[in-house]
């Protein structure tokens, strides 16, 4: 009995370090989605603190100051990054979602006649609570009329500068000053009011 288990145990070792190098490997992966996702958000709050930074260091020193082009120049690579890692991190919680959609069909759907709940029933609850997210929008808390406003001012301040009859006049002016106080008003808006609340979503599509 003992030649036989020594003659069988060699076939199982390699299945057993295939099977611990394909979970290792999936561990990684894992880890290394989370840290895409994670920078993404760090990114993002980054990016909108450097805009905000921006237009006050140039409200500040004034246009043509070093401090104000440093600073813009880094908001500008802030939201570079922020643009590279949003679209990995989207990559990744499609995939996640397309996964999980997957698991959940090929769960068998106990059910029927009687007093027991249909198998359609779950979907639909899970469908309203997707319908209440989306309700809930991007901006989460901050009512959605203030954010077209502050787009609103932006494309308005860029309109102006476009037909303004010479850099310097009052048409230019003033529509610098709705630019930079859209900009400025919509970062700290996802700053301080939007990111919490996206976070705490992107957590929960992630677990």
């Amino acid at each position: 009995m003992a030649d036989i288990e020594a003659a069988t145990a060699p076939p199982q070792a390699p299945a057993a370090r295939r099977a611990a190098a394909a979970g290792a490997l999936r561990g990684l992966l894992s880890l290394a989605a989370d840290a895409v996702v994670n920078g993404s958000l760090a990114a993002l709050w980054w990016s909108n603190a450097a805009n905000a930074a921006a237009v006050a260091v140039r409200w500040a020193c004034g246009e043509g100051s070093g401090a104000a082009e440093a600073t813009r120049q880094f908001a500008m690579a802030s939201c570079g990054a922020m643009g590279v890692l949003v679209l990995g991190a989207v990559a990744i919680l499609l995939c996640r979602f397309r996964s999980r959609m997957a698991e959940a069909r090929d769960v068998p759907q106990i059910g029927g006649g009687g007093g027991g709940k249909s198998p359609a029933a779950q979907p639909r609850r899970h469908q309203s609570a997707g319908a209440r997210g989306c309700q809930d929008g991007l901006y989460g808390p901050v009512p959605i009329p203030i954010v077209v406003l502050l787009f609103v001012a932006v494309a308005v301040g860029l309109l102006m500068q476009d037909i303004a009859p010479a850099k310097g006049s009052r048409e230019e002016r003033v529509g610098s000053m709705l630019v930079d106080a859209g900009i400025f008003l919509h970062s700290v808006v996802v700053c301080f009011f939007v990111f919490p609340g996206f976070v705490i979503r992107v957590k929960a599509a992630m677990k």
